[in-house]
């Protein structure tokens, strides 16, 4: 087996690969990436046997034949070398020899035919079940990316709670989409419409999935992004790029039973005024709870933290507020989150009750866009 790619391009590949390659595993397989020579293409194919990935890049190909190398090594060697192109050469037991430039190295591999099957749309994988969910979203790629960045902050991080391990989506009726994310503290609900869309019920997507698929969306080209799910699987197909993941299995909680009524105050406060606000007030909070305290009196908000160990922080700022005088607690981290996936220069509109009940916060910037988020005692 011999070939020679560009070095660039390779990179570009690999660097897309090494969130979903596990680092620290029992298979050593896991951590390579699967390199198959056709002609002049190369297809590189990486998986942990939840994600996988599989794309081509143009090569030219003197002697065919698959071969494995450390997805991990293999992107060190390439981002650190100065050539134009990057050839492979198989020496004997499964080494290879690589070359860019005037660099020189030697690599051992592993079987190719020891790499596991990926999750695949295509026939090869899992075959989906009998009356399983079906769907395809098509979306602009800018409108997915900002569905993807509005929930996947809050997805639980904790994964025990398995069912809240991804973003749920569904289609609330049709035409429209809807995904939510939450950790059991706050809550992340965005709705788009999406011609075209139905699905009887929902999925979850896993955060790892997603968050490589949201990588995925940032590549050239403007036509729609498509998402498939079908069964137990979910795809999406970009170029000459295609990703694919096994979804969580779990019913999701119930998501609408937790989203507060009408509100007692609908406070607007300027997002980047906010944000830098919590932001100060964070230095001082506790570093396991981060908790700060908002407190609202006619016409201002004064934003504060205290440690007893450390000091304290306080911030005020004019608002159009005329109720009775109240305050509330709330993760600093939860609040900045949120803040930061709204637009700067907007507003957050702050919907309060009292000193218990959940807040919720919106922007007028984004009409479909719901954010809640349990109080803290402090």
């Amino acid at each position: 087996m011999e070939l020679a790619i560009d070095r660039v391009s390779l990179l570009n590949i690999l660097s897309m690969v090494q969130g979903i390659v596990e680092r620290r595993n029992t298979v050593p397989i896991l951590g390579h990436v699967l390199m198959e020579p056709a002609e002049d293409r190369l297809r590189l194919s990486a998986t942990d046997l939840e994600v996988g990935i599989r794309t081509e890049i143009a090569a030219e190909t003197v002697q065919p034949g698959a071969l494995t190398l450390s997805a991990r090594k293999l992107f060190e060697i390439v981002r650190e070398t100065e050539g134009e192109k990057v050839t492979i050469k198989a020496l004997d037991n499964d080494w290879f020899e690589l070359r860019c430039g005037r660099a020189r190295f030697k690599m051992m591999g592993l079987d190719p035919r020891s790499f596991p099957a990926m999750p695949s749309p295509n026939g090869k994988g899992d075959q989906p079940q009998r009356g399983a969910l079906k769907g395809e979203l098509k979306l602009p790629p800018a409108e997915m990316a900002s569905m993807i960045d509005k929930t996947i902050f809050a997805v639980s991080p904790d994964e025990a709670r398995y069912n809240l391990s991804g973003v749920y989506i569904l289609a609330p009726e049709g035409g429209t989409v809807r995904m939510v994310a939450t950790d059991g503290h706050r809550l992340s609900m965005i709705d788009r419409e999406a011609t075209g869309f139905s699905m009887a019920g929902g999925v979850i997507i896993p955060r790892k999935g997603l968050a490589e698929l949201r990588k995925l969306l940032d590549q050239a080209g403007e036509n729609e992004a498509q998402l498939v799910v079908d069964g137990q699987l979910a795809w999406l197909r970009r170029g000459a790029t295609e990703l694919s993941m096994r979804l969580v299995e779990g019913e999701f909680p119930d998501y609408k039973g937790v989203i507060p009524g009408q509100s007692r105050y609908e406070i607007h406060v300027g997002r980047d005024t906010l944000l830098n606000a919590m932001r100060r007030a964070a230095i001082f909070s506790n570093e396991r709870y981060h908790g700060v305290k908002l407190a609202f009196a006619d016409g201002t908000l004064t934003v504060s933290s205290t440690s007893p160990e450390l000091g304290e922080a306080s911030e005020t700022l004019d608002i159009a507020f005329n109720g009775a005088e109240f305050s509330i607690g709330f993760n600093a981290l939860y609040i900045q989150q949120v803040l930061n996936v709204i637009p700067s220069d907007s507003e957050a509109v702050l919907g309060l009750s009292d000193e218990v009940t959940a807040g919720i916060i919106t922007t007028p910037s984004d009409s479909e866009f719901q954010y809640v988020v349990m109080p803290m005692r402090l």
